[in-house]
């Protein structure tokens, strides 16, 4: 009886072992979705490109930074005046999903450019929260934090 168990216990722990460290397909499609539309909005910055970065943010957008916790209207006109971005990259960029319209991204930024005429920090610890809404995925919330 013990060994029955045993063999039956590992049998169905073969299918949850076999997905450790992979994602579904459904996650892949809204990874490779959320990563995009961030590529997108660091795009804009660096092109200035407010028009296209602001479609890409809810009206309730909230982000968290060195400046505070900021709507998308105040964080609009304080990036318009004060940033330039000339380069940037992204690594390890990862998607926790939510729920089935909502995803949350993580990543380190390597970026060049300066705020308020003083250089950004070269490498930045970033977090993204996308929904959908009405069909469309949107920034909701984004965060930044300078990293060692």
């Amino acid at each position: 009886m013990k060994r029955w168990t045993i063999m039956l216990l590992c049998l169905l722990s073969v299918p949850f072992l076999c997905g450790i460290g992979t994602a579904a397909p459904g996650n892949k499609a809204l990874e490779e979705k959320i990563v995009a539309l961030e590529k997108q909005g660091w795009e804009a910055i660096k092109n200035k490109d407010w028009n296209g970065l602001s479609s890409l943010l809810t009206e309730d957008f909230v982000e968290v930074g060195e400046m505070g916790i900021r709507g998308k209207s105040a964080a609009m006109e304080d990036l318009k005046a004060n940033l330039t971005l000339t380069e940037y990259s992204m690594e390890d960029a990862k998607v926790l999903e939510l729920g089935k319209d909502a995803g949350l991204l993580t990543y380190r930024l390597l970026q060049k450019g300066s705020y308020k005429g003083e250089n950004l920090p070269s490498k930045t610890n970033c977090s993204a929260a996308y929904v959908r809404r009405g069909g469309k995925w949107v920034n909701v919330s984004f965060q930044q934090t300078a990293a060692k």
